[in-house]
């Protein structure tokens, strides 16, 4: 298992406060657990509660190139990433939504 607590969001390079985020995107309160087993669960909290995503996985697409998908709030999200960076401690992560270019760096536990 590994568990990766996202620090921050830039969108098209601009940083975005936890106000304008999805909920899988807050920063500092959303945690990526990756399983061996391929499944995924993201840890988040709504309205002061914490919730857990359903259905989630994740799937590497290549060495370098990761897709998520989970369900949260009824709503499903599939995000297909590009991996910038991975170190034990560091992850960073980009991909593209609606036009936009989403920039995602979470910290290992």
């Amino acid at each position: 298992m590994n568990r990766w607590t996202l620090q921050s969001v830039n969108i098209n390079g601009q940083p975005i406060d936890s106000l304008q985020m999805k909920y899988h995107l807050l920063p500092k309160y959303t945690d990526y657990v990756f399983f061996m087993e391929s499944s995924l669960v993201v840890y988040t909290r709504i309205n002061g509660q914490a919730t857990a995503s359903a259905d989630g996985f994740y799937k590497f697409i290549d060495k370098s190139n990761i897709e998520m998908n989970f369900t949260l709030l009824n709503r499903k999200s599939i995000i297909k990433a590009k991996i910038q960076k991975l170190t034990k401690r560091e992850m960073n992560l980009e991909y593209k939504d609606n036009g936009d270019t989403y920039f995602l760096k979470l910290y290992g536990n």
